[in-house]
């Protein structure tokens, strides 16, 4: 049930960044998200009374946490998504499972990266990329740097998924995240001054929405979500979310914006849980 409710947080967070960076630069609107995220689970770890951890040591692991699991990983997604369309930025996001399992062979070996395990990856990845073929071009001077932006990006957030699931064994999920949120923001407020402060900024309805929504429902609860699971949940077939958002984003769209589904959407949907189901019995 939390993997459903995950799917459905972060299918919309694609929507919601596209909205914020209409009238926001993207390392703004990124880094506020992170800011009022911060805040968020700050209260909340204020109501479990968790501990206030003050150790210069564990400081130090939330801020390489920060980079690695959001700074890099997002600030990547948000420059990138300037150049490329979103459903192109959904298929390029979805090699995230290929690099969880590469990275699993050195630094988690209890995943058991297996040849049928790879074969259900690259099955559900063919899913995701049957749903937006038609998108699969680009267009612009800055495309192929997005691209890039965007490929890399999920290389960073493999990391932050392996690092994390040996320190949830240490830290509360709320402890976890907290902190890193907040070292997040400062960087990207930082890169916003250093690289947009020329560019305007509009703080539109729409764009204050989407930073509540994002920052509340699609980083603080959703984060604390899937670290929680990843305790008893194997880190390959966590990552495989990133099969089923990119659908789940069409589904938004439909609803939302009045977009018509196609007939690749539900191949591809198809494709993808047989290659998830793979993956399962692996």
């Amino acid at each position: 049930m939390i993997i459903v409710i995950l799917s459905l947080i972060w299918s919309s967070t694609w929507l919601a960044i596209k909205i914020g960076l209409e009238t926001l630069p993207p390392f703004l609107s990124a880094g506020w998200r992170f800011f009022l995220a911060f805040i968020a689970l700050s209260l909340y770890a204020l109501k479990l009374k968790l501990p206030f951890p003050k150790n210069l040591k564990k400081h130090l692991f939330f801020l390489f946490f920060s980079f690695i699991n959001f700074s890099a990983g997002y600030g990547l997604v948000y420059w990138g998504e300037q150049y490329i369309n979103s459903g192109l930025t959904s298929v390029l996001f979805s090699v995230m499972p290929f690099y969880v399992a590469l990275f699993s062979i050195k630094m988690l070996p209890s995943e058991n990266i297996t040849l049928k395990k790879m074969l259900g990856i690259t099955i559900g990845f063919l899913g995701v990329a049957i749903i937006f073929q038609d998108q699969l071009y680009l267009s612009g001077d800055m495309a192929l740097a997005g691209m890039a932006a965007i490929l890399l990006s999920p290389a960073f957030s493999a990391v932050g998924t392996i690092v994390g699931k040996k320190a949830v064994a240490t830290y509360h999920p709320v402890t976890l995240n907290t902190f890193p949120l907040l070292y997040t923001s400062i960087t990207l407020f930082a890169l916003h001054f250093i690289t947009e402060s020329a560019l305007p900024a509009d703080f539109t309805l729409p764009a204050i929405l989407s930073l509540l929504y994002l920052s509340i429902f699609g980083t603080a609860a959703a984060f604390v979500l899937y670290f929680h699971l990843l305790k008893t949940t194997s880190a390959v077939l966590m990552s495989l979310i990133t099969f089923i958002t990119p659908p789940m984003a069409l589904f938004w769209g439909w609803l939302v914006l009045g977009e018509a589904a196609s007939w690749q959407l539900l191949i591809g949907m198809v494709v993808i849980f047989s290659g998830i189901a793979i993956v399962r019995k692996s």
